[in-house]
């Protein structure tokens, strides 16, 4: 896969350019979990590699472009990105559609967002548990009927590329954005890390102490397998 080596301002600048374009796009952050994920899923491998817009997000994908001497200019995560894009969205008379995480989550964040963005359209909220056979088309028919130009789907990786692509070509939307556990964030159910843990590039730390059932996996096993990976395939190029 090529991770796009944007900042945040140009991602909005892209975002812009699609909507005013009348065109659709697919937007996926990836981070060194994702990584390890397309490794051994092969659908999800197929996915990233044939989506334009792919982010890189996180200290690992940021060491890792360093490592193959093409360093990323920004750490471009949803979190950070989230606010440019309701700003963006407000002064431009665009709507969003707010799509997964558990039941309440996605309402809340909708609550929160309008405290800093009283004008922002945000024109439907919907829980991530559902079954995809019996309830996309319900659910698709929702989000097309709202007339949102952009729809953020939180149902973590590598579910919500998986939905999003299946269901791309019936969602109207203009940007379809997989944005993982972000609703967590905004709706205040789980804290981020400090600012300046965020800018030594150790928010994952501050994940795993506050979730470390759910995380260890993830951090304590993926991490290292992620850079076993990376330096395996850095020397297989010297070959």
């Amino acid at each position: 896969m090529k991770i796009l080596n944007l900042t945040k301002e140009d991602v909005i600048y892209e975002i812009d350019k699609i909507i005013s374009n009348n065109e659709k796009e697919k937007f996926y952050f990836v981070n060194a979990d994702c990584f390890n994920k397309a490794y051994t899923d092969l659908e999800y491998k197929r996915i990233l590699q044939s989506t334009k817009y792919i982010l890189g997000d996180g200290s690992g994908v940021n060491y890792a472009s360093k490592i193959v001497k093409t360093p990323i200019i920004d750490n471009v995560n949803g979190t950070d990105l989230l606010p440019m894009i309701c700003d963006y969205a407000q002064k431009a008379k665009y709507k969003i559609f707010l799509l997964g995480a558990k039941p309440s989550i996605a309402e809340k964040m909708k609550e929160n967002l309008h405290k800093t963005f009283p004008l922002l359209e945000i024109v439907g909220a919907h829980h991530g548990y559902f079954d995809w056979e019996k309830e996309s088309n319900k659910i698709i028919k929702k989000i097309n009927d709202s007339k949102a130009e952009i729809l953020l789907v939180a149902f973590g990786a590598p579910f919500q590329e998986k939905w999003i692509d299946k269901y791309f070509p019936q969602i109207n939307c203009n940007i379809q954005m997989g944005v993982g556990g972000l609703f967590d964030f905004f709706s205040g159910n789980i804290p981020r890390a400090p600012q300046w843990m965020r800018l030594l590039g150790i928010e994952w730390i501050f994940r795993l102490i506050q979730e470390p059932k759910r995380m260890w996996r993830r951090y304590i096993l993926g991490n290292p397998l992620f850079l076993h990976r990376l330096y395996k395939w850095k020397n297989s190029k010297k070959k």
